[in-house]
């Protein structure tokens, strides 16, 4: 299947073309569940195929058609709220145990190899813990926390 998609590099070029995925579907709203470390596009200006590699992307588009709105204004229903400084997660691990718990809602959750995980159990021995991300099955949020309610479970 060919999908149409704008290709956003972080040298701010831009690049407007087709991906080609194995899915026999001719349903648009279908797309892919994950991104290949090197994708090819044919360009839609039909000249040669561009390769380029995930991690030079800002983001990867799949969308309806080439030409954009420029009075189209994203919706964005919370930029009133504050953020939260936790999020109360729930881990599974590839070996079946459940833990839950909270992190930092941060964009290390994001980039960094491991992430720490600070327990919810006011009797467990453990203070808080660095989980690699390779060690999970399911990564789970069950929600946001304030930081005042952190500081009450330490007090």
């Amino acid at each position: 299947m060919l999908h149409n998609v704008v290709v956003n590099l972080k040298n701010s070029k831009v690049l407007y073309g087709y991906y080609r995925t194995d899915t026999n579907s001719h349903d648009p709203s279908i797309v892919p569940n994950d991104l290949p470390v090197s994708m090819t596009i044919d360009p839609q200006d039909g000249g040669p195929a561009v390769t380029f590699r995930l991690e030079d992307a800002k983001a990867v588009f799949f969308v309806n058609s080439f030409t954009g709105s420029p009075a189209q204004q994203d919706v964005r229903f919370f930029d009133t709220l504050s953020i939260h400084p936790f999020l109360w997660v729930r881990l599974t691990f590839q070996d079946g145990e459940i833990m839950e718990g909270r992190v930092s809602n941060d964009i290390d959750l994001l980039t960094k190899n491991a992430f720490q995980l600070f327990p919810v159990d006011e009797l467990t021995n453990n203070r808080s813990l660095f989980v690699p991300k390779t060690s999970l099955s399911s990564f789970q949020i069950i929600g946001l926390l304030e930081a005042q309610a952190i500081q009450r479970e330490v007090a």
